[in-house]
């Protein structure tokens, strides 16, 4: 894994707190459907991957969005990339700080 990937979607014509939620949840669920680690944080979801497919994620979650309904969005992203090696993973990042998340205890469990 030589890339990971914090993903903030804003739909800006969003008029609800509820449809706020349902363009973030549209872009979360295709997030969902690639098959890559990810994990949802109250700002921003962080993926992590190879780097062609974080970024094929990353262009289309403004796709999804649109999709979904948002006919003006930001995306905002953060990206860690190590051509020549791998970046630490969420689980290193953040894993000790939810001890009771079964997200992270068997990859915890795993590292033990």
């Amino acid at each position: 894994m030589n890339c990971s990937v914090a993903i903030q979607f804003l739909p800006m014509d969003a008029t609800t707190d509820d449809a706020t939620c349902d363009a973030v949840d549209a872009v979360i669920a295709y997030i969902d459907s690639t098959g890559v680690d990810y994990f949802v944080g109250p700002f921003e979801t962080a993926i992590e991957g190879d780097y062609e497919t974080c970024m094929e994620i990353l262009k289309n979650c403004q796709l999804v969005g649109a999709k979904a309904g948002c006919r003006h969005m930001m995306c905002y992203a953060k990206i860690n990339y190590r051509p020549d090696g791998d970046v630490m993973s969420t689980d290193r990042k953040v894993g000790k700080y939810h001890p009771g998340d079964p997200e992270f205890a068997e990859k915890s469990v795993e590292a033990a």
